[in-house]
């Protein structure tokens, strides 16, 4: 639940399958706290997305054609590394040699799973934000 004050988790949704696409939207939109604010069917679409959209967390597939999850990770961490990206399979997952890297199954997903995920990871990245906004704000001279 959100507290007062507080505002949504932004969540752009990255699959490659419809039907994923369709499932991961609807636990996000049925997680107190979260909104879809962006849904791509590829790794290139995603990195449109998330300079427009400013999604806080991507839930992004790790197998799809052409730009696959993994680089597709890494692009996004190394531009916005204030976004936390969670990588999900259905497939059996071999481990990279990237350990900062999350994989979790797709069957896993759930509203409670997906908030406890956020309480974990997405504080630093909203600590970030803070910070940033921060400052971006006029801040008070000191007076003698």
């Amino acid at each position: 639940m959100l507290g007062q004050g507080q505002t949504p988790v932004r969540v752009l949704v990255v699959d490659d399958s419809h039907v994923y696409r369709h499932a991961l939207c609807a636990v996000v939109a049925v997680t107190p706290g979260f909104d879809v604010v962006g849904v791509a069917s590829s790794g290139r679409e995603a990195l449109a997305l998330v300079a427009s959209a400013d999604p806080q967390l991507v839930l992004l597939d790790v197998q799809m054609p052409e730009l696959d999850g993994i680089e597709t990770a890494r692009r996004i961490r190394r531009r916005h590394p204030d976004v936390v990206v969670l990588l999900l399979t259905a497939a059996r997952w071999t481990p990279t040699d990237d350990e900062s890297l999350a994989v979790e199954d797709k069957g896993d997903l759930s509203p409670r799973w997906l908030a406890d995920f956020w309480r974990r990871h997405g504080t630093r990245a909203t600590s970030r934000r803070l910070d940033e906004d921060d400052e971006d704000r006029p801040q008070p001279h000191d007076s003698p």
